[in-house]
Formats: C-alpha cells, sequence, structure tokens
C-alpha cells in the first residue's frame, strides 16, 4: 500500500502557525512581487477568491471580512515541509518526496497501516501544529483519490482515508470528478467530457486503444493505476539537469549597474543549489528581455552562453562569467524587465576533470564557498555575500506583506517574555 500525507492549504497553515489571530480567518498567500493568490484557507476559498486570482481583485476582502494576507515566505515555508519530512521518516523508511507540502510513503512490510497513518497525523499536528490529510491506497493515483476525500470530508474521515476493497474503490471513482485526476489536465479533461467521461471510474471504461490513441501508453498506466495495478513505485529525485535562477523585475531598468548586480545576484543563487546538490557546471548562460506588453517601448531580448574553463560550483567564478555573458547581449537604452541567469552541463563534484591549461580556482574557492554557505545557513539567506551582490539591498522584490523567517533567523525569531 502507497500513502500520500499532504499539507492542508500548505502555505496559508504555515503562516497560521506563528499568526493564531489567523485561524478560522480568511488567509491569502501571495505570489512573488505580492501579484496574485498561490495558496487560501477554506475561509478564503468560502469567500469565492480563485487560485491566481489578482491581489488587487481580493484587497477589498481585508476591510469587507478581514482577509489576512501574506507574501510568499518560500524560506519558511522549506523549513516547515523539511520539518515534516523528519517527522515523516520516523513512521516509514521509505517515502517519495514529491513536492514542498506533499510525500508518497511506501507501506509493505508495515502492519495497521491506518492506525499508523494517524498517529503520524497526530504527530505532525502536535509538533509543528500543522493540518494535513492522508489517503492510503494500492497505487499512487489512487492515494491521490483517497488523501481528497480524507480533505474533503475531515469530520467522517479524521483526514485519514484507506481504499482497500474493490467497493471503496469503485465508489471512490464514481465520486471522483475526471478533471482532478492526477495528470490529466485541462487539455484531456475537454476531450474526455465529449465522449461522456465526467467522473474518474468513467475514465476507466474508455477502450484501452482510444486511451494509448489520446495519451500514448500513458493514459493506460494511468487507467490501470485508477483500477488498482501498480504502475508507479518510488521514484528516485536526480540531480537536476540545469538550474536557473530568474526574476521579473516590478519595472523595466536600463540601468546597466542595476541589471549587472541583479545578475551576480542570480548566477551566486545558481552556484549555492549547484553546491547543495553536489554539481558543478560547464556552461552559464544570461538573458535579458524587455516587457513584451509595453508596445509603446522599444523591443530587445536576447541571451549568450559561455563555456567555463573548468567546471565550478564557486559563486565567484560563475559570477565572473555571468558577467561577461551579460556584457555580450546588454545594449544601453532598452527598459529591461526580465533577467535571468541559467547553469547548465553537470557533472559530479567529485569527478570534475580539469585542463592542464586553464588555472583552476574551484579548489582555492571551495573553502570559501563551505564557509559562506555554514553562514547564511545559521544567520539567514544572503547575510554573506559576494561585493558585487546588493550589498544595501537596493532592490528587493515587493513583498509588503511578507511575516518574519521565524525558524531560519536568530534576528527574526520569536521571543518570549516572562
Amino acid at each position: 500500500m502507497i500513502a500520500l500525507i499532504d499539507g492542508n492549504n500548505f502555505y496559508a497553515s504555515c503562516e497560521r502557525i506563528f499568526r493564531y489571530e489567523c485561524r478560522d480567518k480568511p488567509v491569502v498567500v501571495l505570489s512573488n512581487n505580492d501579484g496574485c493568490a498561490i495558496a487560501r484557507s477554506n475561509e478564503a476559498k468560502a469567500l469565492g477568491i480563485k487560485m491566481g486570482e489578482p491581489y488587487f481583485k481580493v484587497k477589498h476582502f481585508e476591510k469587507s471580512d478581514g482577509l489576512f494576507v501574506f507574501s510568499a515566505n518560500f524560506v519558511l515555508y522549506g523549513d516547515i515541509s523539511n520539518r515534516v519530512v523528519q517527522i515523516v521518516k520516523r513512521y516509514c523508511n521509505d517515502i517519495e518526496v514529491y513536492s514542498i507540502d506533499e510525500s508518497f510513503l511506501f507501506l509493505d512490510g508495515y502492519s495497521d497501516q491506518e492506525n499508523r497513518m494517524r498517529n503520524l497525523r497526530q504527530d505532525v499536528l502536535k509538533g509543528l501544529d500543522l493540518p494535513t490529510s492522508i489517503g492510503i491506497a494500492p497505487t499512487k493515483t489512487l492515494a491521490k483519490v483517497a488523501n481528497k476525500i480524507a480533505k474533503k470530508y475531515p469530520d467522517k474521515t479524521g483526514s485519514v482515508y484507506t481504499l482497500d476493497s474493490e467497493k471503496r474503490i469503485q465508489a471512490a471513482l464514481k465520486w471522483f470528478p475526471l478533471e482532478d485526476i492526477w495528470g490529466i489536465g485541462r487539455r484531456y479533461y475537454e476531450r474526455f467530457q465529449k465522449y461522456g467521461a465526467k467522473t474518474a471510474y468513467d475514465f476507466t471504461q474508455l477502450p484501452d486503444d482510444f486511451l494509448r490513441d489520446e495519451m500514448g501508453v500513458y493514459g493506460v498506466r494511468m487507467k490501470k493505476e485508477l483500477l488498482g495495478d501498480q504502475q508507479y513505485g518510488m521514484t528516485i529525485q536526480e540531480p537536476k539537469k540545469n538550474i536557473a535562477t530568474t526574476r521579473t523585475f516590478d519595472k523595466g531598468n536600463d540601468n546597466y549597474e542595476y541589471v549587472c548586480e541583479r545578475v551576480s545576484t542570480y548566477a551566486s543563487e545558481c552556484a549555492r543549489k549547484l553546491r547543495e546538490q553536489r554539481s558543478c557546471c560547464k556552461h552559464v548562460t544570461v538573458f535579458v528581455t524587455t516587457d513584451r506588453y509595453k508596445m509603446d517601448q522599444a523591443q530587445y531580448s536576447n541571451s549568450f552562453t559561455i563555456t567555463l574553463p573548468n567546471p565550478s560550483n564557486s559563486a565567484i567564478e560563475i559570477s565572473k562569467f555571468a558577467k561577461k555573458a551579460l556584457d555580450k547581449i546588454f545594449i544601453q537604452g532598452f527598459k529591461y524587465r526580465k533577467v535571468g541567469v541559467i547553469t547548465g552541463t553537470f557533472v559530479p563534484d567529485s569527478e570534475r576533470m580539469t585542463s592542464m591549461f586553464d588555472d583552476d580556482l574551484h579548489e582555492r574557492h571551495a573553502p570559501l564557498m563551505q564557509t559562506m554557505d555554514f553562514l547564511n545557513k545559521k544567520l539567514g539567506t544572503q547575510k554573506v555575500k559576494l561585493a558585487s551582490m546588493d550589498i544595501q539591498k537596493t532592490w528587493k522584490m515587493d513583498q509588503k506583506h511578507l511575516s518574519p523567517k521565524y525558524t531560519t533567523s536568530f534576528s527574526e525569531s520569536i521571543v518570549l517574555k516572562a
């Protein structure tokens, strides 16, 4: 059997951990630059606030209905997610972290599986004050269905539900909407609707040949999963094949120093992620683009890739070559709206080969990078940075509703006074 544990309205629930006054109140978490809603509490959903709805359209709920609004705090959410995973590991050895708020648990070999999962849910709630739902079933796809039932009917299920019989599976499939099947998406949903399919059960009644023609082998596997025939086991996470850091500015900017600083900051972040997965990159790409929606302004978009003399994950090296790439494509006079750095062609840190003709600075920089990573992990993100990065923080993402990094920064921790 496979279990899926899922944080309920995860980002909103993370904010509620530290803000008791938000309990039972509508909560919305906004995207980067406070653009649109990316997470909503059940109370916010009841107000009719939709996923992806622009902030300016829901702002009036703050006064009329006591809506709490938060800027996305991904450092906080990532740390809470890691803490959930640590608790999950006490209950199951074989887990697959599927996303920041979801993990699959492979329960073969464990007895009394449902009670085990109820105890897990209670430990997460007790230890982190974070509500979760857990679905248990013979396959990953059915575990998603079971999770949906547990989440929708907490009073009846105790937020844990098991699909462990043919009768339960058939009843769940006849209830479960076609559009909510894991992997269906809007395109397939609209296509299958034309053939009268409205539920997951209807989907399982479609002929294999038809599904293969419409979706390829993936459609047949999905059908088998829904019928309880496991097609997908535990996925071992592979290192990323490229790492990108990009941002959209709040408005166009034609200042070279500003854009150059942004490129240096993004390059440093790519380097940090490389060190995190113990990889080095051979290529660095920088791209710039203007705002394509501003038709009254001159348009320009370009990119440039540089091959490093030796594979590296040094922020110093990658930032240096990213600046060289920027210099190849930056043209004064254009108002740039989006800039990004992409690192590619990875090799494991332990297997990097160097050129005998070029000075290898990677080993020289390694102790400094380790120290920088250690201090930033201890003191907070980007407390220690390169001189080419924004020391004065003249650039800042628009986050007017940002909560503190309660769990990762000493200076932002909650202080209890006796």
